[in-house]
């Protein structure tokens, strides 16, 4: 039995938080499914790979009926009786869990007997679908199989939905037992009044939540907080039209130890990202980067738009351009950030299909602007790697030119 274990480069030395779950879990697949062949090769690769292999355990819906299997195979390493005895457990080296799936009652059981073989996790991403009757006695099951591994788990993702009012207690209880939790990401915000305790404040340094709601916001500004050791340094908003009023607490309270703050816009409507980047201006002083995730880049170039002094901003949207408009608005908003954005370093197109669109379909059109508008830019622009756009697009047009020229010299000569 080979489950989807594989290791992924940096998943533990520097953890990070995919907010785009559609593009991230189907890549991850892909990498573990190339591994998973790599030490099918032969026992003696199985054996040297192991430690690399399970490093990260993944579970989607394909693998939601291996539950057992998977479970059989760690729990048979963990009593001695895998297939290299006196080594360690596999589940030893799991630092990084994945699951995605819709979760029954015999699957949370499994599912948590699995995680009771996993001691040393520090990444957990937990995304399934529950039977609302089942909301409380799932995630109590698997929150106390995770408490084993509470002083090493440093990423905690609940995206799990729940309309359950309980869950938000259960949640915040296992929070209160990480010490060294330093990204959170919830589905809904699990301290209503907006105030997060002291030990959790202290220790976390990225905070997202999908649906932000504080009904007992009150008493705005930092005096709430007293004295209290603050790490915060970015959030991530998923803005929409009613989650504008909680957000703009939160940001009084803790905006000014924001540096970093990634905005998700979900629906096309201007003033909603209009007012939500004034509110980042106005609460985020210190703000030094900030990273956009749009449907369309013409909202870019409107005229009221204002960005603050930040050094660096990352852009992305979620579909592929449908027309040469997108990618003109795309530089056209960068030329105007030029003039506009002293403060300005480094723009990067965070989704790899953004930047695969211009390099496929766009390149004469990029390369123009890059070369005329922007020739005298203050910042690098760059792709998802951080390579030089420019760069990218002439190593794939000067290749093409190339043979276009031997072809028409062919046709020239006969």
């Amino acid at each position: 039995m080979y489950p989807t274990f594989s290791s992924q480069r940096s998943s533990t030395n520097q953890p990070s938080l995919e907010t785009n779950t559609i593009l991230y879990l189907p890549a991850l697949a892909d990498a573990f499914a190339t591994k998973r062949n790599l030490v099918l090769v032969c026992k003696q690769w199985w054996h040297l790979a192991t430690r690399y292999l399970y490093r990260a355990l993944f579970i989607n819906r394909r693998h939601s009926r291996k539950l057992l299997s998977i479970w059989s195979t760690l729990q048979s390493y963990a009593n001695g009786k895998g297939a290299v005895p006196g080594a360690k457990p596999l589940g030893w080296w799991t630092e990084r869990l994945d699951v995605a799936f819709c979760l029954t009652a015999a699957g949370e059981a499994r599912l948590a007997d699995i995680i009771m073989c996993l001691p040393n996790l520090a990444i957990v991403h937990l995304n399934f679908r529950i039977r609302p009757i089942d909301h409380t006695s799932i995630l109590r099951s698997i929150t106390n199989a995770l408490r084993q591994a509470a002083s090493s788990l440093r990423v905690f993702d609940w995206s799990t939905w729940s309309s359950d009012p309980a869950v938000p207690l259960i949640v915040r209880e296992f929070l209160a037992e990480l010490p060294r939790l330093c990204i959170l990401r919830c589905d809904s915000m699990p301290w209503m009044d907006g105030v997060i305790p002291p030990n959790i404040l202290s220790s976390i340094t990225t905070f997202s939540v999908q649906e932000m709601l504080i009904t007992d916001g009150d008493i705005p500004g930092e005096s709430r907080l007293g004295h209290r050791r603050v790490n915060l340094r970015e959030v991530i908003i998923s803005a929409g039209r009613n989650g504008l009023e909680s957000w703009s607490i939160f940001m009084r309270l803790y905006g000014t130890f924001l540096t970093s703050v990634h905005l998700t816009m979900f629906d096309g409507y201007w003033d909603v990202l209009f007012h939500h980047l004034a509110m980042i201006e106005q609460s985020c002083p210190n703000i030094r980067r900030l990273t956009l995730s749009m449907i369309d880049f013409s909202d870019l170039t409107r005229d009221m738009l204002s960005l603050p002094p930040i050094e660096y901003l990352g852009v992305n949207m979620f579909e592929m351009f449908h027309d040469e408009m997108e990618s003109e608005s795309l530089f056209s908003a960068l030329a105007i950030f030029k003039d506009t954005l002293p403060t300005l370093r480094v723009v990067q197109l965070t989704h790899p299909d953004n930047v695969d669109r211009l390099l496929t379909v766009y390149q004469e059109l990029a390369i123009g602007a890059l070369e005329t508008d922007l020739a005298e830019c203050p910042f690098r622009i760059e792709d998802h790697d951080g390579n030089l756009l420019l760069e990218r697009l002439k190593a794939v047009v000067e290749p093409f030119c190339y043979i276009k020229y031997l072809f028409q010299s062919a046709v020239a000569f006969d």
